[in-house]
């Protein structure tokens, strides 16, 4: 069995302490912002970056989701060299919602 398929599986096993631990370190590390969209509507992301890191990798979150689920994932590809960039849709998560005839929805 390879170290990376070894490693995965004792992350499993001791998942609590990984995600309240190493998982969560790695989590305050990130980077949070966002960027005005159509009609000014903010749309938010969340990046990960590394000066050694020449990859990129964009992750966009699905409907009714927010780039919060995202951690782990983040984490495992950081870890394997990638800079990371997960973006919320415009009126998913946590970006802003659309208005409609002056209110916000």
């Amino acid at each position: 069995m390879s170290p990376e398929i070894s490693g995965l599986l004792l992350r499993e096993k001791q998942f609590s302490a990984f995600f309240t631990g190493t998982l969560l370190d790695f989590w305050r590390q990130r980077e949070e912002g966002e960027f005005p969209g159509v009609d000014d509507v903010p749309i938010r992301f969340v990046r990960f970056t590394a000066p050694e890191h020449t990859r990129l990798v964009v992750v966009f979150s699905g409907r009714i989701e927010s780039y919060v689920k995202y951690g782990e994932v983040a984490y495992d590809l950081f870890q394997a060299g990638y800079d990371v960039l997960i973006m919320d849709h415009r009126g998913q998560g946590c970006s802003g919602r659309p208005f409609a005839g002056g209110k916000r929805l």
